[in-house]
């Protein structure tokens, strides 16, 4: 134990028990999400996207990795909010076991991070999704790539917004930072899957300028 500990203990962020930032009675927990189509949101084999349900600059898939339910909640609340980054590290831990993700094969495919803003990164210190997204891509064995998007105009956070206020503020919110990335194949990646309104703009985004394939991967899904 640390000077820091002894002055600062750590206490699970669900039952407050002292000793870690998660005991290990929170993390059994710990849930996959059920997969679904990201534009119907019904049943769907491994996520992809249903044909009927495919446009021309929609998601190709989607996959959850786990419920957005207790303790995933509350630790990507602290996360965010409180900047505990050891929490970052705790769901890098996770999502590692093999029954999160060694079941896809997305050979071919690149992986990027739904960008923050530069003010926002600025004032947090880092950017949550960047973090995982790579956790993801070192254990898939993919290229990683945070600056192919970037985040062209502020929004508000969107936990204070509606759905159809989520929809509205995040169209035309990216940008490109590179435009060779016609005919590539993309996983983008964000902490949580609410409205889907995010990930669907960053696709967009991408087809608009000829990705052939754009899958969203999220850490944590709340449908």
């Amino acid at each position: 134990m640390g000077f820091l500990d002894l002055i600062f203990p750590k206490r699970c962020v669900v039952c407050g028990r002292f000793g870690e930032y998660l005991c290990e009675e929170d993390k059994k927990k710990i849930q996959p999400a059920k997969a679904f189509c990201p534009v119907c949101l019904r049943a769907a084999i491994s996520g992809a996207t249903h044909p009927k349900c495919k446009g021309k600059l929609s998601l190709d898939g989607l996959i959850c990795l786990v419920d957005y339910k207790s303790p995933v909640k509350e630790i990507i609340a602290e996360l965010k909010y409180r900047f505990v980054t050891d929490l970052a590290r705790i769901l890098e831990q996770e999502i590692r076991k093999p029954h999160f993700l060694d079941k896809y094969d997305f050979a071919g495919f690149t992986m990027v991070p739904i960008p923050l803003s530069s003010g926002k990164k600025n004032w947090r210190g880092f950017n949550q999704a960047e973090i995982l997204a790579r956790v993801v891509a070192r254990r898939w064995k993919l290229p990683f790539d945070p600056e192919v998007l970037q985040k062209i105009r502020e929004t508000k956070p969107q936990a204070k917004l509606r759905r159809d206020e989520r929809l509205k503020q995040v169209k035309r919110t990216f940008g490109l930072v590179s435009e060779t990335v016609k005919g590539k194949k993309y996983i983008i990646f964000d902490d949580v899957w609410t409205t889907g309104a995010t990930l669907k703009a960053a696709a967009t985004a991408l087809k608009r300028k000829g990705a052939a394939t754009v899958w969203g991967m999220t850490l944590a899904s709340s449908h």
